[in-house]
């Protein structure tokens, strides 16, 4: 019974974050998506590191939900490999960096919309990149990682 109860709390953790996730995106829509682009939702990326893999799993879906009216048609759904990639990544890395985690996600996210950007509508993808990476890198390494340190203080954990 215990095994059924864990796996519905981890369903649920997914579901609200996926959820949540979506939300922002589309209630965020005009600076969501584009060159120029702070994701608000991707400062919830920093609840990977407390959530675990239903963590990894609720930004993924979110990511693969809100992506559905972007810009860049179906082929934006594809961002959910490198999504899926840069948050195993973070799970590696939470208990050396969390911050390290958080960056590499930015770093990795910026480089594959910046090359979607420059694939579908030819802007140059180092220009594009610079412009992703800090308005993901503010989403994401600074607010996301504001968040879990918030959230890890709100939870009792250790520093």
């Amino acid at each position: 019974m215990k095994e059924s109860g864990s796996r519905t709390r981890a369903l649920a953790k997914t579901a609200v974050l996926a959820a949540t996730y979506v939300a922002l995106v589309l209630l965020l829509a005009p600076i969501s998506f584009g060159a120029i682009q702070v994701r608000v939702a991707d400062a919830l990326v920093g609840l990977v590191p407390l959530l675990g893999m239903p963590g990894v799993a609720g930004i993924t879906l979110g990511v693969f939900i809100g992506n559905i009216p972007s810009p860049l048609g179906p082929l934006d759904l594809l961002s959910t490999v490198p999504t899926f990639i840069s948050c195993l990544i973070i799970m590696w890395l939470r208990r050396r960096s969390v911050l390290a985690g958080l960056i590499s996600y930015s770093v990795i996210l910026a480089a594959w919309v910046g090359y979607l950007l420059n694939y579908v509508f030819g802007l140059p993808f180092l220009i594009t990149f610079a412009y992703l990476l800090v308005g993901i890198g503010f989403a994401t390494a600074g607010l996301g990682y504001l968040l879990y340190r918030a959230m890890r203080r709100i939870l009792g954990e250790p520093a």
